[in-house]
């Protein structure tokens, strides 16, 4: 077994894990996250890290001569835009196992019963909306973006409407 096992957590926490999963959480001498996802497992007798510096803090904990079992909590698939390609550009990829849960994107597009296979991806959290501007001028279609605190649905929408495009978007806003 790898050292570090990241764990996608889906929409109804905790209970969205199978219970192979769980019990790979119970073995965990560490769990990392953030705070809603550490929540879910408030019980849990494992040390805490937060997100803050966590390639570095788990660089460090690789290196120790019994590193135990670490288990990062994420939302979703890791991979999709997460917190994976962190990991992955910090760490060496055969100390990492990726169990990915249904991705935020993924369940959005259920729910509005659109196929997503051919969409325009854009992640403007934690990132500049500029990335956006391309796909939006060539009228590309369906176009999935990220948000964040700042880049919120209104602040996207006064960027679109900046651009005076010819095309109309139709939208759905999910969180």
């Amino acid at each position: 077994m790898t050292p570090i096992q990241v764990v996608g957590i889906g929409l109804a926490g905790a209970a969205s894990l199978p219970a192979e999963l769980l019990t790979l959480i119970d073995q965990a001498v560490v769990l990392a996250g953030g705070d809603r996802h550490l929540a879910y497992f408030a019980e849990h007798p494992a040390e805490r890290w937060s997100l803050t510096n966590l390639p570095q803090r788990l660089q460090v904990q690789l290196v120790q001569p019994e590193p135990g079992l670490v288990v990062v909590l994420t939302s979703g698939d890791p991979l999709f835009f997460g917190l994976g390609r962190q990991l992955l550009q910090a760490l060496p990829a055969t100390a990492l196992t990726f169990h990915p849960h249904v991705s935020s994107m993924q369940l959005a597009f259920s729910r509005v019963k659109l196929p997503w296979q051919a969409a325009t991806w854009v992640s403007a959290h934690g990132r500049s909306l500029m990335p956006l501007e391309l796909p939006l001028k060539k009228g590309e279609t369906p176009i999935a973006v990220l948000t964040d605190g700042v880049n919120t649905p209104a602040a996207i929408a006064r960027f679109i409407l900046s651009l005076d495009l010819p095309t109309f978007y139709q939208f759905w806003i999910f969180e």
